[in-house]
């Protein structure tokens, strides 16, 4: 009778063991999901910066003044700015109340341009830093590069920089 109670304690174990790792293993696809979302949003803007596409299929991001350092870019219009509008609300009104140490005011996309569902919305964050030199073997008196930080957040901020060389700017 006592081995029965203690072959039934242990079996009680193993049935709560099993249901941690069922949780934990949900709670690691989540947080890998939201990683996955900020760092393919990042990627993503991180390729409009710079590139002024074709008949405005695509975003891009102006830059009005080259010399103007820490600059945020972001949509001029609300309905680029949250194109789904109420998965992840902006906090506040646009453009009037964008903060960008506050990522709940950051514009929002989603990865498959898919505005009906919230399963890859993400905020961003593009900041045009500085102008540089550009990289070896470019004519430093043509050429420039322009230092850029984008940051993509969902549940997860993810933070990538890189560069875009162009013309100088005659400024």
């Amino acid at each position: 009778m006592f081995c029965l109670l203690i072959l039934s304690i242990f079996g009680t174990f193993a049935l709560n063991t099993s249901d941690y790792e069922i949780s934990i293993a949900a709670n690691q696809q989540r947080w890998e999901k939201n990683f996955n979302a900020s760092e393919g949003g990042a990627n993503r803007e991180g390729s409009g910066v710079g590139y002024a596409g074709v008949n405005g299929l695509y975003s891009w991001y102006t830059i009005a003044d080259p010399e103007t350092y820490n600059t945020h870019l972001y949509p001029s219009t609300l309905a680029n700015y949250d194109p789904s509008g109420t998965d992840m609300p902006v906090a506040g009104t646009f453009p009037d109340n964008f903060d960008a140490d506050d990522p709940n005011s950051w514009p929002r996309q989603n990865l498959m341009n898919d505005t009906t569902d919230n399963d890859y919305d993400y905020a961003y964050l593009v900041t045009y830093l500085y102008p540089d030199v550009p990289p070896k073997g470019m004519d430093a008196t043509k050429f420039s590069s322009y230092k850029f930080r984008i940051n993509g957040q969902r549940q997860v901020i993810i933070e990538i920089g890189g560069i875009k060389v162009g013309v100088k700017n005659p400024l």
